[in-house]
């Protein structure tokens, strides 16, 4: 079922380590995001958003890439969580256009864990589940604010 608008596309990196209860995210990059602002060009950052159950622990982003819809990040991101929570956890990742007049222009998102916001993301999931200590890297499409939060109670959960 596509998008009736594309959004983009977002590739990421996955791995947990169980022995030192951490979860890393590696933002790799982003391809053919949608331009928000049509005279300034895209200027696009990662928000990546622990939910562990409903409740938001953590929140950190990328750097902000100026002028382009096709970012790399490579940007690595490092969240405490015992294995005893690894199965209530979300992570949410929203892109956004960096806008200095007003507040950030919304992208997209996409949810990966517990309350995955679609198939290619449970998929991601349960590969990181198998394959543990082993980065499991997975391409991305972006969804909209109404979809995540219609399927994933964590999209409720961040801003």
């Amino acid at each position: 079922m596509a998008n009736e608008v594309e959004l983009g596309e977002l590739l990421l990196s996955l791995n947990y380590l169980p022995s030192a209860g951490r979860l890393n995210v590696d933002i790799i990059r982003a391809k053919q995001l949608l331009q928000t602002d049509m005279c300034q060009g895209s200027d696009p950052f990662v928000k990546v958003q622990l939910v562990t159950g409903l409740k938001l622990m953590k929140t950190k982003k990328t750097s902000c890439m100026r002028g382009t819809i096709d970012p790399c990040y490579n940007e690595s991101f490092s969240f405490r969580v015992p294995q005893e929570e690894l199965c209530e956890v979300s992570l949410v990742f929203t892109v956004y256009g960096h806008n200095v007049k007003s507040s950030n222009d919304f992208v997209g998102r996409i949810v990966i864990g517990q309350f995955s916001s679609g198939p290619q993301e449970t998929t991601h999931w349960r590969r990181l589940l198998g394959s543990q200590r082993t980065p499991v890297e997975q391409w991305h499409s972006l969804r909209s604010r109404a979809e995540c939060d219609r399927v994933s109670p964590a999209s409720l959960e961040v801003t």
